[in-house]
């Protein structure tokens, strides 16, 4: 008798070991952890860098610059006189009759196209001229000797020219730009003026002189004429 029964089927074979595929899983996950590592430090560092970059720069505090001498000197200097009204600074022809003066001495106003030449004088000359020079920015000393003993003038002319001599150039022009005259009609001894400002006082002070020289010469409109 046959047996029809069905044989026996034996089960799937056992798949032989592959050591090699453990050994290549595990080293591609070195090199894997390896990458994360070195990628990670990277960006650490450029992290650092960029967030380094963005800081903002420490200020240094630094002194305020160091004005030169002259230029502190000037600025300490006190300035004595007062302002007066400017006038019209128009030409007149030598014996031309114009407006009066706003003060005495004059600061400013009508004068001769000609200007006075820089010095010490004994003798005056017209106002007409020493008004160009005070447009010029010259520094004009006007001394009165009527109330003096001749003695006690020519003391005052040489502390007059003596302190013009201190005073030394322009800057500007490098010229003195300084004249000296005698106002014997003046109420005062002494007198300075510039172009617009006027100091008077009654007794030779040759710090207030050289002051008034330093604070005020070229302060005009034509200061860069000698």
């Amino acid at each position: 008798m046959i047996n029809d029964s069905p044989l026996p089927t034996a089960g799937p074979a056992p798949r032989p070991s592959q050591p090699w595929l453990l050994i290549g899983g595990l080293a591609a996950l070195l090199t894997l952890c390896l990458c994360l590592c070195v990628g990670l430090t990277a960006s650490v560092i450029g992290y650092r860098l960029w967030n380094a970059s963005q800081a903002v720069p420490q200020i240094r505090e630094e002194a305020p610059p160091t004005r030169s001498p002259s230029a502190t000197a000037q600025a300490a200097v006190p300035q004595t006189g007062v302002d007066v009204p400017l006038q019209y600074p128009g030409h007149v022809q030598p014996g031309e009759s114009h407006e009066p003066y706003n003060s005495d001495p004059p600061t400013s106003g009508p004068h001769y196209a000609q200007s006075a030449r820089a010095g010490f004088y004994t003798e005056a000359p017209p106002d007409e001229l020493l008004v160009h020079n005070l447009e010029h920015g010259y520094v004009i000393i006007w001394y009165n000797c009527s109330n003096l003993t001749p003695e006690a003038c020519e003391q005052l002319q040489a502390d007059i020219e003596a302190a013009m001599q201190k005073a030394g150039d322009s800057p500007v022009t490098h010229t003195p730009k300084l004249i000296a005259v005698p106002r014997p009609a003046m109420d005062a001894q002494l007198a300075l003026t510039t172009w617009g400002r006027l100091d008077k006082f009654d007794a030779f002070d040759e710090e207030r002189i050289l002051n008034f020289i330093h604070a005020f010469r070229d302060k005009a409109p034509e200061p860069n004429v000698p």
